[in-house]
């Protein structure tokens, strides 16, 4: 990724396997990749790859014969046949704290996570940054894994619901061809954090234009399988692990349930907040005790709460059980490289 331009090829830098379709002059017709905490290839299909490239190759034919009968007629119809074009173009050497501390190959996950340190350093690390690439089921949408962007669902009570029906086609969003669903999801990406609507193009029994409104909190997802996590500037102050069923046993806890032992602390972030110590076994959050992972159980604080939110954590010290209250703790990190 050293000298890619990141500006043109924008994709998800967490995710598994990404791909550009383009024409000779870097005009993308489409993205396709994409994953989320499932398994890796879970949105991923041979079906919908080649969906994708058939579609890309009929807009490629409709660029070739606008262009041969005026220039002016292709230019027009631009923003249906090509992702819209970044006015600049910038590469991971562009980020200053990457610049300065990495040294060989930058990984794509690398870039990601010194554009999150960069933030933060800069004074403009925001909690919106943590969600990127917003999944189509944010909107309520499921899409057809064979197919790419077809409709095979709608949630009820979505922002989907009653406008978008079961095979209905996601032809655009805004002004981004949709071709894949990672499509859809960079026109999710770029759409400004203000905004409470996005207008979809959608081709059914009849093409019609729809605008669906967009909830609060619409953006977030999973961040316990991405790896750029372990970036985000948040000061727990404490290691720790999920107990296993005979260290649950021998600390009398259910065998299922949260079990996260403090192996470690600083007295400073949610550790001093919270009043934590080491020994302690966290049993639930906000009296919520399903069963996690402790990356799984700090990417639900991060989409539940912000800098200053109470926050409170259930934990067994000795054999007393404690209600822990408090605020969460101001976006910190003393990090400025990346492992």
């Amino acid at each position: 990724m050293n000298r890619v331009d990141i500006a043109r090829f924008e994709f998800d830098y967490d995710t598994t396997w990404s791909a550009f379709i383009t024409d000779s002059k870097l005009r993308i017709y489409s993205r396709y990749g994409g994953r989320d905490e499932h398994e890796p290839d879970a949105r991923l299909s041979k079906a919908s790859l080649l969906q994708t490239m058939r579609e890309s190759l009929a807009a490629h034919k409709t660029a070739i014969e606008r262009a041969a009968v005026t220039p002016s007629a292709n230019a027009k119809a631009e923003d249906v046949l090509w992702h819209p074009e970044p006015k600049t173009s910038r590469t991971p050497l562009d980020i200053p704290l990457l610049r300065k501390s990495h040294q060989g190959c930058v990984h794509c996950h690398q870039v990601r996570e010194y554009a999150l340190l960069q933030a933060y350093h800069d004074g403009g690390f925001t909690r919106e940054l943590l969600f990127s690439y917003p999944l189509p089921e944010s909107l309520g949408i499921e899409f057809d894994r064979g197919h790419g962007h077809r409709v095979a669902g709608v949630q009820d009570g979505s922002p989907a619901a009653g406008l978008l029906k079961p095979d209905d086609v996601v032809i655009r969003c805004e002004d981004v061809p949709i071709r894949s669903e990672m499509d859809l999801r960079w026109a999710l990406q770029r759409l400004p954090a203000t905004r409470d609507y996005v207008r979809l193009l959608v081709a059914g029994e009849v093409r019609r234009e729809v605008e669906l409104a967009l909830p609060a909190n619409w953006r977030q997802t999973e961040l316990s399988w991405r790896k750029s996590a372990r970036s985000v500037p948040a000061d727990w102050g404490f290691r720790g692990a999920a107990l296993a069923k005979f260290e649950r046993r021998e600390a009398r806890l259910p065998e299922t349930g949260l079990a996260i032992l403090i192996l470690s602390i600083k007295p400073r972030g949610l550790v001093q907040s919270l009043g934590l110590q080491k020994g302690d076994v966290i049993t639930a959050l906000e009296g919520d005790s399903k069963e996690r992972s402790l990356d799984r159980l700090r990417s639900d604080m991060l989409r539940r709460f912000a800098p200053g939110d109470e926050i409170q954590l259930t934990i067994r010290r000795g054999k007393d059980t404690l209600e822990l209250h408090g605020s969460f703790p101001a976006w910190s990190t003393e990090e400025s490289t990346v492992p």
